[in-house]
């Protein structure tokens, strides 16, 4: 965080004109990744509390509800194939030994997209769907976002789905809580004590 961003240093480590990576910063300021600082180039955007605070606010306003329609509403086969795409994903990823950032990130919200997708929620889906993407440089300074959250993510799509197949919907909300409360604290955590949290192990 806080990195200067030269567009002819950029343009020459990728081998490309500085076209097509002043278009890619001029993307990342209007999302709000990089601020321009004129006659200098581009800075990334640090992580403030604030940023923590609010994103997993919405994730859990959003999230649980996502999790308590989709234990009404999904089918069986639905909740089950579910499970099984998450097991998938685990699988190759152990396969991988230490897997990208990229890798990762993917797998941890295609399971979140996916409970949210169970909903028979549109919107609810794309809001979820924009708000993961969005979040992705915060929700990565998690020091469980690697292959020491491998148990951790197993035992919460087991519980999860757990609580869908039995069309409880108060332990499905309660159980994703759980689950993004300790999330957010990791974060927290983190963003105070850097030297706190779990060493990464994960490539990027």
């Amino acid at each position: 965080m806080g990195d200067i961003l030269v567009e002819a240093r950029l343009a020459e480590e990728y081998g490309v004109s500085k076209t097509p990576i002043r278009e890619a910063l001029a993307l990342l300021s209007q999302e709000g990744l990089v601020e321009v600082l004129p006659r200098l180039g581009y800075r990334v955007t640090g992580i403030s509390l604030h940023d923590v605070h609010e994103v997993y606010h919405l994730r859990l306003l959003l999230e649980m509800e996502a999790a308590a329609l989709a234990a009404r509403r999904a089918s069986q086969e639905e909740i089950l194939g579910l499970r099984r795409r998450n097991d998938e994903w685990l699988e190759r990823l152990v396969i991988e030994g230490t897997p990208s950032l990229k890798s990762y990130t993917h797998f941890h919200d295609a399971f979140h997209l996916g409970v949210a997708i169970l909903s028979r929620s549109g919107r609810l889906t794309r809001f979820i769907q924009s708000l993961l993407q969005d979040s992705t440089r915060i929700r990565i300074r998690d020091p469980l976002m690697s292959v020491e959250g491998f148990d951790e993510d197993r035992e919460l799509a087991e519980r999860i789905t757990d609580a869908l197949l039995a069309r409880d919907e108060l332990l499905a909300r309660t159980t994703m809580e759980k689950h993004l409360a300790q999330s957010k604290a990791r974060i927290l955590t983190e963003l105070n004590e850097p030297e706190a949290g779990i060493s990464r192990t994960m490539s990027t």
